[in-house]
């Protein structure tokens, strides 16, 4: 399945410097994973001392990366 970012996902990644590698690693290899009632997929990756949580939607032939954030409030 492919990974695609929206345009919010791509500003947000160079906004907070985060590498696109990273985020496509936290889709297919997460830590853990969450699914929202809506169907929005939140997977995290410990990345040293954060936590990367990537939001994205699964369609039939993508993985649509919505935005990408360290998520403070979680520890490794």
């Amino acid at each position: 399945m492919s990974i695609i970012f929206t345009h919010h996902a791509q500003d947000m990644l160079r906004v907070r410097e985060i590498d696109r590698g990273l985020v496509e690693s936290a889709i297919r290899s997460p830590d853990w994973k969450e699914e929202s009632d809506e169907g929005i997929m939140y997977a995290f990756k410990r990345v040293g001392q954060k936590v990367l949580r990537v939001v994205y939607r699964c369609e039939e032939k993508y993985q649509i990366v919505i935005t990408a954030y360290y998520d403070r409030r979680l520890n490794p």
